[in-house]
């Protein structure tokens, strides 16, 4: 039952990753997402990407929004730089 309420949930949030508005990139939501997802959970916020924000993240390259904040932007580029999987 905990992971039919998981998968649910994760399903939910990209419905509303991807309903997002001009403005605000889905990465940029689905940060704020997993950030309240992870402070009502456990108390703590993990700063590392999450579910939402990797969804988010797919969803902007897909739809073509740019990600306009430059802390996440640089993020990104070390983790495309540092993937292993081969393209």
């Amino acid at each position: 039952m905990k992971k039919l309420t998981s998968l649910g949930l994760v399903a939910f949030g990209g419905l509303v990753l991807a309903a997002c508005g001009p403005g605000e990139s889905a990465e940029k939501q689905g940060e704020k997402m997993d950030s309240a997802i992870e402070e009502a959970t456990t108390g703590d916020v993990d700063h590392s990407d999450g579910a939402m924000e990797n969804a988010g993240e797919a969803i902007d390259e897909v739809t073509g929004n740019e990600n306009d904040d430059p802390v996440d932007a640089v993020g990104d580029a070390v983790e495309e730089a540092t993937d292993e999987t081969p393209e």
